[in-house]
């Protein structure tokens, strides 16, 4: 399965995407710490529906999230492959 719960920290601002009737968000987010030297630290949510107007109305950049979510990447064989989580479900993560 490709099920994952990751906390990150959002570090660009979203793009938005339109693919004839499908509209959808794209969000570059980090992991807040970096566990090997040569892991990735850097990946793309992918946010549909009303996930779309929750992230504008309530999140901004540098704010930390838990994300539920499916684990995609676009190339298996070089380095540069890119990974994508489709948001399932996204909550606050609140540092105190």
């Amino acid at each position: 399965m490709n099920h994952a719960i990751f906390v990150v920290k959002v570090i660009e601002k979203p793009v938005h995407l339109i693919y004839k009737e499908c509209q959808s968000m794209e969000i570059k987010v980090k992991f807040p710490i970096l566990r090997q030297k040569n892991s990735k630290n850097e990946l793309k949510l992918l946010l549909w529906g009303d996930y779309k107007g929750d992230f504008i109305k309530y999140y901004k950049t540098q704010d930390y999230l838990i994300i539920e979510g499916i684990l995609t990447s676009t190339g298996y064989v070089n380095e540069a492959n890119e990974v994508k989580i489709i948001v399932k479900k996204l909550y606050p993560f609140l540092l105190i």
